[in-house]
């Protein structure tokens, strides 16, 4: 059971900070690492990867501008 928390928190866990507090999460609940890790590929895989976040959007749209 606490596995199936662990991964339903994974699976929702839409931004960085949250995976790696869903992670954290996970790892307390007592699910090994390389389930977690296997879980998250497996997430990846079907849904793509985490889009990117604000802060990573903003750094690509800060171009340096030649005065």
């Amino acid at each position: 059971m606490a596995h199936e928390i662990a991964k339903l928190m994974l699976e929702h866990a839409g931004t960085f900070l949250e995976r790696t507090e869903a992670i954290r999460v996970a790892i307390s609940l007592g699910m090994p690492l390389n389930e977690i890790e296997r879980y998250l590929d497996w997430l990846d895989a079907t849904r793509g990867p985490l889009p990117a976040g604000p802060e990573e959007e903003e750094r690509k749209g800060d171009k340096p501008r030649g005065n």
